[in-house]
């Protein structure tokens, strides 16, 4: 998971829209630093780690909704949903490492992985052997097995259409310069009367 770096230049004594802002550019910070995943379909921890930094911009700005200005909360519809596409994608990765580790791991065979993908934090030991010790696919019929690669076939089709559907929402995101819009949101007054003279407080 992706780890959140620390936060500096907090200032116990200063209002806490000051500290708040410090705080938002730090996490927007951190969830840019995963922006190259965007355009890489098969880096599903990439991918999985850019999540997790949008859900913390998410969660700071939904913490201290009442010290930001009212237009904070459009972009945390915005950041919901990119989470919502996000946790979609991810959860497609899991059923098609499960249908593969199904389809294949008991029989011998090595499942199939897309290029450049790495699925370690996808399945625990604990799921893989609960998939596999209560009804081993070597006991399925030829039927069962076709019938489950049939569910395959349809959950990479799923797959591709999690990501289409994340790319573009990011594409136009991009478009707009969301993180120019955000940043300078966090210019603006608050309701504390927080703004403009926060940057200089970094």
């Amino acid at each position: 998971m992706a780890k959140a770096r620390p936060i500096t230049g907090l200032d116990p004594l200063a209002p806490t829209g000051r500290n708040a802002r410090i705080m938002v550019r730090e996490r927007l910070a951190d969830m840019y630093s995963y922006a190259s995943y965007a355009a890489s379909p098969d880096n599903i921890q990439g991918l999985h780690d850019l999540r997790i930094a949008a859900k913390r911009v998410r969660y700071t700005l939904e913490v201290f909704e009442d010290f930001l200005p009212e237009t904070s909360k459009a972009f945390v519809e915005e950041l919901a949903r990119l989470q919502d596409e996000l946790g979609t994608l991810h959860d497609s990765e899991v059923m098609l490492a499960l249908l593969r580790l199904s389809l294949h791991e008991t029989i011998g065979e090595k499942p199939e992985m897309p290029r450049s993908t790495n699925r370690k934090a996808l399945l625990s030991p604990e799921m893989a052997s609960a998939i596999l010790e209560p009804a081993p696919v070597s006991t399925l019929s030829a039927k069962g097995r076709q019938g489950l690669t049939s569910f395959l076939r349809k959950q990479e089709q799923r797959r591709v259409q999690a990501y289409e559907a994340f790319r573009q929402h990011w594409q136009e995101l991009e478009q707009r310069h969301f993180r120019e819009e955000l940043l300078a949101m966090l210019e603006q007054n608050g309701a504390d009367g927080e703004g403009s003279d926060t940057s200089s407080s970094q």
